[in-house]
């Protein structure tokens, strides 16, 4: 009996915002800031683990995870790990902040914008994911799942008594 080969050619979908950071600035800093200018509510996820190479190292990054109203994910990972770098071909920048499903009324460059006034931020660029070689990395990002097997939910919905809905 012949054997027969078949490969499969697949190239992933980087359907997301992509924005690299400099800030020299620790991350739990980054992610204050964050909230404050941009209304986030980041919450701290257990580090995301990578194989790296195939010497069986592991390489720890920390991130964070917020899902807003619109049900938009976003993430901010640190490009620094314990021994290795998220993305290699980027070592000079120092986080990522990724938004994953984002709606209609999200532009990058609004996002750049704000984030440029932070005093702890020194610059933001807009990335495009499917010319990196490790972009990849980025389909790790998933946010946590707790031990009951439910996902993040939705942050409540704030109305006060001074809140009028219009109809038309």
């Amino acid at each position: 009996a012949k054997k027969q080969t078949f490969t499969l050619d697949c190239k992933p979908d980087y359907d997301f915002l992509l924005l690299g950071i400099f800030c020299a600035y620790r991350d739990y800093k980054l992610c204050a800031e964050l909230n404050r200018y941009l209304r986030y509510n980041f919450e701290k996820l257990p580090d995301l683990e990578i194989k790296p190479d195939n010497k069986g190292t592991t390489c720890l990054f920390p991130y964070f995870f917020y899902l807003n109203e619109d049900e938009e994910e976003v993430y901010l990972i640190s490009n620094k790990g314990n021994k290795y770098y998220f993305i290699p071909e980027l070592k000079q920048c120092d986080y990522f902040l990724v938004i994953k499903n984002y709606s209609r009324y999200t532009t990058i460059e609004e996002l750049e914008r704000k984030i440029r006034f932070i005093s702890l931020v020194s610059s933001t660029f807009e990335i495009e994911p499917s010319g990196l070689k490790s972009a990849e990395n980025f389909l790790y990002l998933e946010p946590y799942i707790d031990k009951d097997g439910e996902k993040p939910k939705l942050p409540p919905v704030k109305w006060s008594s001074t809140d009028t809905i219009e109809l038309r």
